[in-house]
């Protein structure tokens, strides 16, 4: 959770106020003392903004597609295929709840 503007705004003023200010201000409000090294470093103190949800940018029909076309490929090769990384296809196919089978009917041939 984000800390809210006023808490990082005194935090920062007490810091550059105060001798020995980062350890102090950092036990005073109550936050870490990284977090008050990271906020003086910073021009704003604004909260950062989220990054992309990568899973969500995969197209969960061609995902399928190309399952059922292709069952017998590894996650990478997927991801491959799609332009994707491998955790991306894996969040995706426990989504569609496509799982692999590990019994394969080639094996059983055998």
């Amino acid at each position: 959770m984000a800390y809210s503007m006023d808490l990082r705004v005194r935090v920062v003023e007490y810091a550059r106020t105060v001798k020995g200010g980062q350890k102090k201000a950092a036990a005073l409000f109550q936050v870490g003392l990284a977090t008050v090294k990271r906020w003086l470093k910073r021009e704003k103190l604004e909260a950062d903004k989220p990054g992309s949800k990568d899973a969500n940018s995969l197209n969960r029909e061609e995902l399928k597609a190309v399952v059922e076309e292709r069952p017998d490929l590894y996650l990478d090769e997927y991801a491959q295929i799609l332009k994707s990384k491998p955790s991306t296809v894996h969040y995706n196919l426990k989504v569609l709840k496509i799982s692999r089978k590990k019994n394969h009917a080639l094996r059983r041939k055998k």
